[in-house]
């Protein structure tokens, strides 16, 4: 891609402003706001549908090339050796647990010019690129060591590496008395930064030490068996960092505060086991001294560090929607998406009765998801079929530096726990294609919902999770209707909270999708752009957390799904997630109890009597009941009273149930189709009038889509937002028909 770029956010109220950062090979370039009306391409079958407006931006913008260096890392200033100072001696220290060694010695401490690194074959201490001494040991991959390194006024120099349970190796050199120039240490860096995939240590590291004397043999021992540094050394010269002081935070303290403490660079995930550890605890916060170490990456990002080209003030009568800053150069075209959301308060201009909150915390979860480039021939097994990848995706393979998706692993095979949304991200496009449905999904699935609520006539403002996130029903209150988007599946503790909360007050729920309030999920309290996972050990996944990591260093609490922690989405919504596969979608047959009076009315205009399939035709995987699917289940939550109104049919053997929902005992499985395997349409009431209408299915937007509209998959969601929106009464009585 010769023109990319970020916003510095995802949303922005009106009024306020929102910043673009730009990077083009083009000398020029010519900037426009547009309105995105509907998701799509002529690879999509259906065409973009976007309106310009009004935006008093320059007529062409200066290009020039933006470069990112990723990778983690630690920064503190070392007070005993400030800018313009020099030392005389010098000691490092350092445990460190290799996760990707190869033959390029990688820094793992240093200070000023003098770096101690590691490689495969071993440790290395170099002044500049002058090498002063040198172990050919080399450490174990994915096992603890201990290294250290002294510089003494005469330029003696001692090289040592502990590797528990073996001996310890150790050299001396004689080189000609150094001047460690500058004061600044790093962990896990050497201060270069060249741009592209980061030249930084993959592996954990705790505990290091720097100090401005170069102390005893013993000493070294001593810090190899756990000794505090602060009772060998003195701490007038020592600057001794506790890496995971402050999971939550961006910071590691100094330990006797003689410096600011060190900045950790690029979200190196914290509160990590450390190389001294019973295994008695698994929360960090109940054993922090045994969980002081940061897991380092060379393709960790919390931000691609680009320069602001453009700011614009989004006009206060801007109408709330999802627009985006369209750049054009030559054939060379991206757009830039934003959501302008209505102020938190009851404002005439904003009064609209149905509110659609798009899940950009799972647009951020599968943010630069890289399996489509470097899975393809694997996903060609999975898929039954060629279907071709976006080309957006075979750029971003060759940019390893823009991050990866929280389904990825990083470059040394351990899990991707958090997504920042300051970089580049080619798969939140209006036009991206998406292999796994055919075409559209996340967000160029969900302005297809909006763009059938523009075709209805629908007055509605548009928010993301960050505003459900952070007010919560003070939000939600103001609105008669809340939609969701097709697959909301990352969520908080605070949103869950905040959906039944305003549910039980009388508000209305439609969760249009599938596989949602699936997985727990944090934003970073020390970098709010970044939201936050562990896999844990359950659920659908490409990784699992590894032992001792279950725990968001956000927030602490245990990660995985929230199903585990007693808050199935059954509860919030009446279905929760059961199966998935991608190879077609299907119908939906109605339940005898749809045909009740209480609940008909949610098939008017709809031809399929009672056993009869509706909703079996549309782009993409052709059904209304695709992708990933949730069904109803009172085990799990689900309330006694809520009716089923449909459940799919017609599935394939593709379609597998996930790991958490398969039976773990000595019978045999049902013949045939798990009956599991289904979406259930499901309506509930909830106290003062309050109800939630579920879909079931990821793929049930996107059928809505089909004949401009004219379905049956869109009427069933007409009726329901209509009655929904309309009658203030219960909308199932007492007496209901129960499930």
């Amino acid at each position: 891609m010769r023109l990319v770029g970020y916003a510095d956010r995802l949303s922005v109220r009106a009024g306020d402003p929102v910043a673009f950062r730009i990077s083009s090979d083009h000398a020029a370039y010519r900037p426009s706001i547009v309105r995105l009306r509907r998701g799509g391409s002529e690879r999509h079958g259906t065409p973009l549908v976007e309106e310009p407006v009004a935006a008093d931006l320059p007529a062409t913008l200066p290009g020039r090339v933006q470069v990112t260096t990723s990778g983690s890392s630690v920064e503190a200033s070392f007070a005993e050796a400030g800018p313009g100072t020099a030392l005389d001696a010098v000691g490092l220290a350092v445990w460190f647990r290799p996760t990707l060694p190869g033959p390029d010695a990688r820094p793992l401490l240093s200070v000023g010019t003098l770096v101690l690194a590691v490689s495969a074959s071993g440790l290395v201490l170099r002044d500049g690129d002058r090498e002063l001494a040198r172990i050919d040991a080399a450490p174990a991959e994915r096992q603890w060591a201990h290294a250290a390194a002294t510089v003494d006024g005469s330029g003696a120099v001692r090289l040592t590496l502990h590797r528990p349970g073996r001996p310890s190796v150790s050299t001396a050199a004689v080189t000609a008395r150094l001047r460690i120039e500058g004061g600044q240490v790093r962990v896990g860096a050497d201060g270069t930064a060249l741009p592209g995939l980061g030249h930084t240590f993959n592996g954990g590291v705790a505990r290091p030490v720097v100090s401005a004397i170069a102390w005893p043999e013993s000493a070294t021992a001593a810090l190899a068996a756990g000794a505090d540094p602060l009772d060998l050394l003195d701490p007038a010269t020592t600057c001794v960092l506790d890496l995971a002081a402050e999971p939550s935070g961006t910071r590691g303290p100094h330990r006797r505060g003689r410096t600011p403490g060190a900045d950790g660079r690029t979200l190196p995930p914290p509160g990590g086991p450390g190389p001294i550890r019973s295994g008695a605890e698994t929360d960090f916060r109940r054993a922090p001294a045994e969980f002081d170490a940061l897991h380092l990456h060379d393709d960790d990002l919390a931000d691609a560090g680009w320069d602001t080209d453009l700011t614009w003030t989004v006009p206060e009568e801007l109408p709330s929607g999802v627009y985006a800053l369209a750049i054009r150069a030559g054939d060379d075209l991206d757009r830039i998406p934003f959501v302008v959301t209505p102020p938190v308060r009851d404002d005439p201009v904003h009064d609209a009765p149905v509110l659609v909150v798009l899940p950009t915390w799972t647009y951020l979860a599968y943010a630069n998801w890289r399996t489509y480039s470097e899975y393809e021939a694997e996903r060609l097994v999975l898929y039954g079929e060629r279907r071709g990848v976006d080309p957006r995706d075979h750029w971003l393979a060759e940019h390893p530096e823009f991050g990866r998706s929280l389904y990825d692993v990083h470059s040394d095979g351990t899990g991707v726990a958090y997504s920042t949304r300051l970089r580049p991200i080619v798969n939140i496009r209006p036009d991206y294609f998406t292999p796994t449905t055919r075409g559209f999904r996340h967000f160029a699935q969900d302005l297809l919902l909006l763009d059938w609520l523009d075709g209805r006539g629908e007055r509605y403002a548009v928010v993301t999770d960050d505003e459900v996130e952070r007010h919560g029903t003070d939000l939600l209150s103001h609105y008669r209707v809340v939609l969701t988007g097709g697959h909301p599946e990352y969520c908080s503790a605070g949103m869950l909270d905040s959906y039944l909360a305003h549910t039980n007050a009388g508000g209305r729920l439609m969760y249009l999708g599938g596989n949602g309030f699936y997985q727990v999920t944090a934003r970073h309290p020390g970098h709010p752009d970044a939201v936050e996972i562990r896999r844990g050990h359950a659920g659908v996944a490409t990784w699992v957390s590894d032992p001792g990591e279950e725990h968001l260093s956000a927030t602490g609490e245990h990660g995985g799904l929230w199903r585990m922690r007693g808050r199935a989405p059954n509860v919030l919504v009446g279905v929760g997630f059961t199966a998935q596969g991608f190879d077609k979608g299907s119908g939906y047959a109605r339940s005898e109890v749809s045909a009740d009076p209480c609940v008909s009315w949610v098939f008017d205009g709809v031809e399929a009597g009672v056993g009869e399939v509706f909703g079996d035709e549309g782009p993409g995987l052709g059904g209304a009941a695709g992708d990933e699917l949730d069904r109803a289940d009172v085990r799990l939550g689900t309330p006694a009273d809520a009716v089923v109104l449909a459940s799919s049919v017609g599935h394939s053997s593709k379609i597998a149930l996930v790991p958490e929902e398969a039976d773990l005992s000595y019978a045999a499985p049902p013949p045939g189709l798990d009956p599991k395997v289904r979406a259930d349409v499901v309506l509930l009431g909830r106290p003062g009038g309050g109800a939630v209408f579920s879909v079931g299915s990821i793929a049930w937007s996107t059928a809505m889509s089909h004949r401009g509209g004219d379905n049956d998959t869109a009427r069933v969601t007409g009726n329901v937002l209509d009655r929904f929106r309309d009658d203030p009464g219960p909308i199932l009585p007492p007496a209901a028909t129960q499930h």
